[in-house]
């Protein structure tokens, strides 16, 4: 149960910004036909539901709500881990900084 509700919580943000599309000009809509358009439809929930699996595997008990949040904000938290890389240079502000 906690893998679903962790999918939906994915699926919500973007269904979300799927309902406020009634409010952009249809002109400024995006091509629903693009394959790219729904990508994100599919991508978000799994990757929603490994980290809810990741945090039960580690011994987090995640009530209903809290999947659910760990869902939406499964994109910002992978983002962030993704711009936390050790590999990157450190920005030299050059001579006389």
């Amino acid at each position: 149960m906690t893998l679903f509700l962790a999918a939906f919580g994915g699926i919500a943000v973007h269904l979300l910004n799927l309902v406020e599309l009634q409010n952009i000009p249809k002109d400024r809509r995006p091509d629903f036909k693009d394959w790219l358009y729904w990508l994100p439809f599919m991508v978000s929930p799994a990757l929603a539901a490994v980290v809810a699996f990741a945090y039960e595997k580690s011994g987090t008990s995640l009530s209903p709500i809290l999947a659910m949040n760990v869902g939406a904000s499964t994109p910002l938290l992978l983002r962030s881990l993704a711009s936390a890389s050790p590999f990157k240079k450190p920005i030299d502000p050059g001579a006389g900084a």
